[in-house]
């Protein structure tokens, strides 16, 4: 199933800078992409939005979203 989610809510323990750039986008969708269930996963920080391509539930989805420190509508 491939989803356009809104990121509502970004706590990246990623990013050494903290400052939510492109960078932390990046290695959140690399992260993401390494993930059970998940096929393909594109982050954009700065505009707020991701694109996952995945085969799991949505409380599934959720608990993985939320434990990386990332919320979604």
């Amino acid at each position: 199933m491939l989803e356009i989610l809104t990121v509502t809510r970004t706590k990246c323990s990623f990013c050494t800078a903290r400052n939510h750039c492109a960078a932390c986008s990046q290695e959140l969708s690399e992260a993401l992409a390494e993930k059970p269930g998940v096929h393909s996963a594109e982050v954009d920080i700065p505009e707020k939005a991701l694109r996952i391509a995945h085969d799991l539930d949505r409380d599934a989805l959720e608990d993985m979203l939320d434990g990386m420190g990332l919320m979604v509508d």
